[in-house]
């Protein structure tokens, strides 16, 4: 079977994790700011449980989406993507009847299959809250650059600092682990081509999931291997520069949180509340 290597790119997944410069409100704020209200917002998608306000706390996404001039097509684009997954989790969930109460009017009994309002209710309220979870993410890549992820990182873990604990350090690890997820796209999209040009059978096109997981699996190992040297290249090149940590260290960054900030965190802090309240 010939495969198009058309169908072998990985990076589609990462189109949604791209900074757009739009020069919005949102990006003007303190990156101390967009991680808290970040946090904020991922409290809310997971303290939600009901299809009302989960329905609520997606409007409020796609309006900071609008809000940070980030076009809409290409904010749906990661969710369209991940819209099959999507409806395999709800459709699990509808064949074990998650989310059944006792009492609920039932829609559709067939054999051992009963899907009823309260799991087709909660199916619904799943496939809100993963997109909703995707744009949000989004979100936050849009808006914000590597650099300022790690110094508002660096910042909101300086506290740290007196426990004797790393912050520096933490905050490195995660935007070094955030900085590798498009190099080790780009190395399996590689792999994949590779091996499709020596006959591999490899996904393409509409699979189903087990085959497709089957068939990526001797993808694994060489990607751990590769991810391996990359890691130990990383540590030999910081060690020649001779990185000894965070202590000591000056910044050369200097943040500035001021009161559209505050103003900015107290709104987002009480929408969270209010969702939480709705949802008991």
């Amino acid at each position: 079977m010939v495969y198009s290597v058309e169908n072998l790119g990985l990076l589609d997944y990462l189109k949604t994790g791209q900074v757009l410069p739009t020069g919005s409100f949102v990006h003007r704020l303190d990156p101390r700011t967009r991680l808290l209200g970040f946090l904020g917002l991922l409290v809310a998608w997971i303290g939600v449980g009901r299809v009302v306000p989960a329905l609520l706390v997606l409007g409020v996404v796609v309006g900071l989406i609008a809000l940070a001039r980030v076009p809409l097509r290409y904010a749906l684009r990661g969710v369209w993507l991940l819209l099959p997954w999507l409806l395999l989790v709800a459709a699990i969930q509808l064949a074990f009847g998650v989310g059944d109460a006792p009492g609920c009017p039932v829609l559709l009994a067939w054999g051992p299959l009963r899907v009823t309002v309260c799991t087709l209710l909660y199916a619904l309220l799943t496939l809100i809250r993963f997109a909703g979870l995707a744009l949000t993410i989004g979100l936050l890549a849009w808006t914000s650059p590597i650099p300022d992820l790690a110094h508002g990182l660096e910042a909101l873990a300086a506290p740290l600092d007196r426990l004797r604990l790393p912050a520096h350090q933490l905050a490195m690890v995660g935007v070094i682990a955030i900085r590798f997820l498009p190099t080790m796209a780009l190395e399996l999209e590689r792999l994949q081509k590779a091996q499709a040009a020596r006959g591999a059978d490899l996904p393409a096109g509409r699979l189903g999931f087990v085959q497709r997981v089957r068939r990526t699996l001797p993808l694994v190992v060489p990607l751990f291997v590769v991810a391996l040297n990359r890691a130990e290249l990383l540590a030999e090149a910081m060690e020649a520069r001779a990185y000894g940590g965070g202590r000591g260290r000056g910044r050369y960054a200097r943040l500035h949180f001021g009161w559209i900030d505050a103003l900015a965190l107290t709104l987002i802090g009480l929408f969270v509340v209010i969702m939480l309240i709705l949802s008991m």
